[in-house]
């Protein structure tokens, strides 16, 4: 089979410009006219292919862990009859729309990071905007480890753990003793989405005036200005000095001091009374006590009837 011969070219047509259409603004530009030529460029190219913007709300939302959301696609199309859908792997419930806008209900969001576009064709033309979806969640528990009772001048732990939290880039933690700022700790290198531990330590050397004093952990999870603030703190733990074994001797050292000195004032008590007596003497007309009657009033004891006896023996004999 013959190709066939190409065809001959067209001739080019020749149309004598007028002075009128010659561009002689190019050889004398006034500052008015390059600025209508400019404006003219930059518009009538997009008119002409029909340009149309896509945009979505929110544009990267962040939900709670198992919640849902509205996202809401519109666009600038002028054609009324023009039609937009929602691409995810979320779950779609509820849809709604407008000219020029559709919504949808996306629920029980269980992914950490999950991205979506919002897509419009418009007169032949498709664009489409991609958007990403942020789950997080409040800690799980914030605790701070109990401490023994504390050595003066020994180096100890304070340990704070915050459990189940995501995402930990915007986590902060804080440990504080009393009024004061113990450590911050923050985690921007953490990229992990999906929800984690997380522990913080400092160390401690307590001093006497410490004793007594409360220590608390506080997390704060900012995800502002696309999601809320969170904050959570541990119960305090309350700053016990041991005592040392050598207050511990004093101590007892004092205590027993102590008591001696209330027996020997005591006993000096009971023997300055005992004597001011013997030195008193009896009574005026009171006979001092002699050994002949301790004697007699013993033997009246011995001789008295037992209790429920008679005083007559002869009585108790007969029948």
């Amino acid at each position: 089979m013959e190709n066939p011969s190409p065809a001959p070219p067209a001739p080019a047509l020749s149309v004598p410009l007028s002075s009128a259409m010659r561009p002689q603004w190019l050889q004398h530009p006034s500052p008015g006219g390059c600025l209508t030529w400019l404006l003219l460029l930059l518009v009538l190219p997009g008119a002409t292919r029909g340009s149309f913007e896509v945009s979505v709300l929110p544009a990267a939302p962040v939900v709670a862990y198992g919640g849902a959301v509205w996202i809401n696609c519109s666009t600038t199309c002028p054609d009324p009859d023009v039609r937009g859908s929602l691409e995810t792997s979320l779950t779609k419930t509820n849809h709604k729309n407008g000219p020029g806008w559709v919504a949808f209900l996306l629920k029980n969001i269980t992914e950490w990071m999950s991205a979506f576009q919002c897509q419009f064709t418009c007169r032949g033309r498709v664009k489409m905007v991609f958007a990403n979806i942020s789950a997080y969640r409040a800690p799980e528990r914030v605790g701070l480890e109990r401490l023994p009772e504390l050595e003066l001048g020994r180096a100890y732990n304070l340990t704070c753990r915050v459990l189940n939290v995501a995402p930990v880039r915007h986590l902060t933690v804080t440990l504080r003793q009393g009024g004061r700022t113990l450590h911050t700790e923050t985690f921007q290198n953490r990229t992990r989405a999906a929800a984690d531990d997380v522990t913080v330590t400092q160390e401690i050397t307590p001093r006497r005036w410490d004793h007594g004093q409360q220590a608390t952990c506080h997390a704060a999870l900012d995800l502002r200005p696309r999601g809320p603030l969170l904050q959570s703190s541990s119960s305090a733990v309350e700053l016990q000095e041991a005592e040392s074994p050598t207050a511990k001797i004093i101590a007892i050292t004092a205590i027993t001091t102590v008591l001696a000195m209330l027996l020997g004032i005591l006993a000096w008590g009971l023997a300055r009374r005992g004597r001011t007596r013997r030195e008193a003497g009896p009574e005026p007309g009171e006979a001092a006590p002699s050994w002949t009657d301790f004697e007699m009033a013993q033997a009246s004891a011995e001789d008295a009837p037992a209790e429920g006896g008679s005083l007559n023996s002869a009585e108790d004999a007969s029948p």
